[in-house]
């Protein structure tokens, strides 16, 4: 008996096999942001050292945590990190911590260099980080 796959049996599976694809690469670039960077942020003509630390938490989601070692601050956790392929955007969650900061980056072809745009309470600057 010769098994026949209708249109409304293929659909499903190729909506199946795109939706496992693109988590594949979600994954993978997810996973290039894990681990140590270090860098600084240029903001009204200062450079404040800043080094983030990115993981993946129980459900694969990246999670982070950055210092500014020069203003005493450690351990501050990161919020709202998004990804989209070679691009970061995150912002701060603590209380302590004023005007709102925002990153908003772009991964380098080498994985290795992360720079971009930087905002805090209406004042606008760069940042850049190098993976450790």
């Amino acid at each position: 008996m010769k098994t026949q796959l209708s249109l409304k049996h293929l659909v499903p599976i190729m909506t199946l096999g795109l939706l496992l694809i693109a988590s594949t690469i979600w994954a993978q670039d997810t996973k290039a942001f894990v681990g140590d960077w270090s860098g600084a942020v240029f903001i009204g003509g200062e450079e404040i050292e800043i080094v983030s630390h990115f993981e993946l938490d129980e459900e694969g989601n990246l999670t982070g945590i950055i210092d500014s070692p020069s203003q005493g601050a450690y351990g501050i956790a990161l919020a709202n990190i998004k990804i989209e392929g070679k691009k970061i955007t995150f912002g701060v969650d603590d209380p302590n911590v004023s005007g709102d900061p925002q990153f908003d980056g772009m991964m380098d072809e080498t994985g290795t260099k992360i720079s971009g745009d930087f905002s805090q309470g209406g004042g606008e600057g760069t940042f850049e980080l190098k993976k450790e």
